[in-house]
């Protein structure tokens, strides 16, 4: 038994428990196994959206505990709320994390002795996904769960991981996929999991599998999304690139709306800025995505309303969306920096695509060609005229999305090669018009559509799946704008959207 030690501030303890065990592993170990610590702002603020279980006694789990901050948070919460019983199950892999996790959980059994509750805890010190303690009939169902799972892609083929949650979703897209399905299996109805995840998960095909899994087990009753993603594990000296989100759920339960906070992730983070939608808005229901839009603020919801009216679809109206064929590290051999060459084309990156227009003069640094040798077949298409669309972008830039128009006429070849870090667009059936080809720039320009993907994609990638089910003008409606988009002589925001927003009819939203 470990020595009791008494404090008079249980959290600063255990905080300098967790600063102590990071300064002691390399960042290389710690991104192994998927480790992004939570910090002391977060992790009381993830705690503090917990309500009161209706157990005598509550039951706690820990799917990846680390130190123990997030239960620590957990059940210090569930004491101020008046739990007197707790009882906290937490796994945590890495073995050089025990120690310093045995000691947070000291600290918080001497903070519940202090007020004569009680708190006990179990340590396992296995994997969490592997152990599926969700098919351990003797682990009884838990009350709560506040995790921040490890973040990490795996093989599908030849990962442990591979298929261990297949009875509960199809897919293997991220290990915290994993972590939080098994979690929620564990969960008893009416057991609350909150947690600390990319925002990935909300959107594309990958996770459709886990989202329909999450989203008819339990009901999804909020989400915190923070302004800035670099500020969110500030007790960590990694950076971590993706978009973080906060959510709640509550097992086995209906709910009809769902609130929505905003915030950066400093101290303001209990002082949001808070929102309350209908279910329908956030969940869209039209398709078997399930996609999980997000506005960021009552402006963003309202962009959202008025594009719920449009009639049609992208995919609807007739228009297709597919990935460049050129993968440039598997056809190196193809590829030539020396441009004009007989028996080459050019090939398309994204540095091409600007705003309404994508030119290839074969006079930029970047610009390379694609050499038709044998097998080229399978890279290239017959040149026409479509719209290039750039496929990655990142919450932090100004605009989400980049399109502009590549005119058949502008090279004399009749192939083209279009790289994979674009997408190109076309009419499912028949050719694009130099017209309706600008008009479908300049409505993926516009201020109204990059806000409106904002709330549908938080992915740092522009994917096919989220466009071909957006909701869309008609094709009259793009044909109407291109004919005023060609004439720019200047490409500004601002002029595009005096074209855009009359034919839309969203002069008040933006």
């Amino acid at each position: 038994m470990l020595e009791q030690l008494q404090i008079s501030d249980p959290m600063e303890e255990i905080i300098g428990l967790q600063s102590d065990f990071l300064g002691s592993r390399s960042m290389e170990v710690r991104k192994t196994l998927g480790q992004f610590f939570t910090g002391s702002i977060v992790s009381d603020y993830m705690a503090s959206l917990i309500n009161k279980p209706k157990s005598r006694t509550v039951h706690i789990l820990d799917a990846g505990a680390g130190t123990g901050i997030l239960t620590a948070s957990t059940a210090l919460r569930c004491l101020g709320l008046g739990c007197k019983t707790v009882h906290a199950v937490l796994y945590e892999l890495d073995s050089k994390a025990i120690p310093n996790l045995e000691q947070s959980l000291v600290i918080v059994q001497n903070a519940f002795s202090a007020q004569r509750c009680t708190f006990s805890f179990e340590i396992r010190c296995e994997d969490f996904v592997l152990a599926r303690p969700d098919k351990d009939e003797s682990i009884q169902a838990f009350d709560v769960s506040v995790i921040n799972p490890p973040y990490f892609k795996y093989s599908a083929k030849d990962s442990p991981y591979a298929k261990v949650a297949a009875d509960l979703y199809y897919g293997d897209p991220n290990i915290y996929a994993s972590f939080s399905a098994i979690v929620m299996a564990c969960m008893k109805d009416g057991g609350q999991m909150v947690t600390i995840t990319p925002r990935s998960f909300t959107n594309g095909l990958y996770f459709k599998g886990f989202r329909s899994y999450l989203l008819t087990e339990s009901a999804l009753d909020l989400i915190h999304i923070f302004k800035h993603r670099d500020k969110v594990f500030k007790n960590d000296n990694s950076a971590v690139l993706q978009e973080n989100i906060i959510c709640r759920f509550v097992k086995s339960s209906a709910k009809q709306t769902v609130t929505v906070r905003s915030s950066d992730c400093d101290a303001s983070i209990n002082n949001a800025v808070q929102e309350q939608y209908s279910l329908e808005l956030i969940i869209d229901s039209s398709n078997d995505q399930r996609i999980i839009r997000i506005p960021e603020s009552a402006y963003e919801a309202n962009i959202l309303r008025k594009a719920e009216t449009f009639s049609t679809t992208f995919e609807g109206a007739g228009y297709f969306i597919s990935t460049g064929r050129v993968v440039e590290h598997r056809t190196r051999q193809y590829i030539t920096e020396k441009t004009g060459l007989p028996n080459s084309v050019p090939l398309y990156r994204p540095h091409n695509v600007t705003p309404l227009i994508a030119t290839w003069t074969g006079g930029h640094k970047k610009e390379v060609s694609f050499m038709l040798n044998d097998g080229h077949e399978k890279h290239t298409m017959k040149n026409g005229t479509f719209v290039l669309l750039k496929r990655f972008s990142s919450k932090d830039e100004k605009r989400r999305l980049v399109a502009g128009v590549h005119l058949a006429k502008d090279h004399e070849c009749e192939l083209i090669g279009f790289g994979n870090k674009t997408n190109y667009i076309g009419l499912s059936s028949g050719k694009l018009t130099k017209t309706e080809a600008y008009g479908l720039a300049a409505i993926f320009n516009s201020s109204f559509m990059d806000r409106y993907f904002r709330c549908i994609s938080g992915n740092t990638q522009v994917n096919a799946t989220e466009i071909r089910i957006m909701k869309f003008p008609t094709r009259e409606q793009v044909k109407k704008i291109g004919k005023q988009a060609q004439k720019l002589k200047t490409v500004k925001t601002s002029d595009i959207d005096l074209i855009v927003n009359p034919v839309l009819g969203v002069m008040g939203t933006i």
